[in-house]
């Protein structure tokens, strides 16, 4: 009799155990798919935070993209327009140096000269504001110089024609007009042009 009360006892037991095991095992369960749900949550929220992040990332890249370009546009823009005006001021050089004539008076000759050299100024103040022009700058500057000299030269020695400040300032205009045409390299120097710039590195050496 007390031997089946007590197996009767263990078997009670065991049912209550075996009860609170599947109770401990559901709450566990329940507490991992709350635990994932809360992980795929933070996912989410970090996914959507990079998403913005990198969205926000490219279009600030491609905002600064487009000033880049802008930018690069209007320099391109005030560079032609300055060039032009250089170019303007090479071809009034060159019917200046056209005007010269013979039997000038000393005060003729003078203001003719002065004239030129005033031209010849505006159009390398011009270049020098081409925006990355580095050669032509250094070109046409030696170029001028050449020109300046045979302005000089033919003001007060020629006896026909002013050849020399034609042929000079036809140079500069063919220097500046392949820079504007975007040719692959500009013309072949003179051979003034070469001793102005033999001239301007000996003193850089000095």
């Amino acid at each position: 009799m007390l031997q089946r009360e007590s197996t009767k006892g263990d078997v009670t037991g065991s049912a209550h155990g075996v009860g609170s095991v599947g109770m401990m095992t559901g709450m566990q369960t329940e507490t991992l798919v709350g635990l994932m749900g809360l992980g795929g949550a933070v996912v989410g929220v970090g996914g959507t935070l990079l998403g913005s992040w990198l969205q926000h990332r490219q279009q600030a890249e491609m905002a600064r993209e487009e000033r880049a370009e802008a930018r690069a546009g209007e320099a391109e823009s005030r560079g032609r327009g300055v060039a032009e005006k250089a170019l303007t001021e090479l071809y009034s050089l060159r019917r200046h140096a056209l005007s010269w004539k013979a039997g000038m008076s000393a005060e003729e000759r003078n203001e003719w000269v002065g004239t030129a050299h005033v031209m010849a100024d505006q159009a390398e103040l011009h270049t020098a504001l081409v925006p990355g022009a580095d050669t032509l700058r250094a070109r046409l500057r030696d170029a001028l110089s050449a020109a300046r000299k045979s302005f000089f030269l033919d003001g007060y020695e020629a006896e026909h024609e002013a050849y020399r400040s034609e042929f000079d300032t036809s140079h500069c205009i063919a220097l500046l007009s392949a820079y504007m045409r975007g040719d692959a390299t500009l013309p072949e120097p003179t051979v003034r042009e070469e001793r102005e710039t033999i001239e301007r590195d000996m003193q850089k050496d000095l």
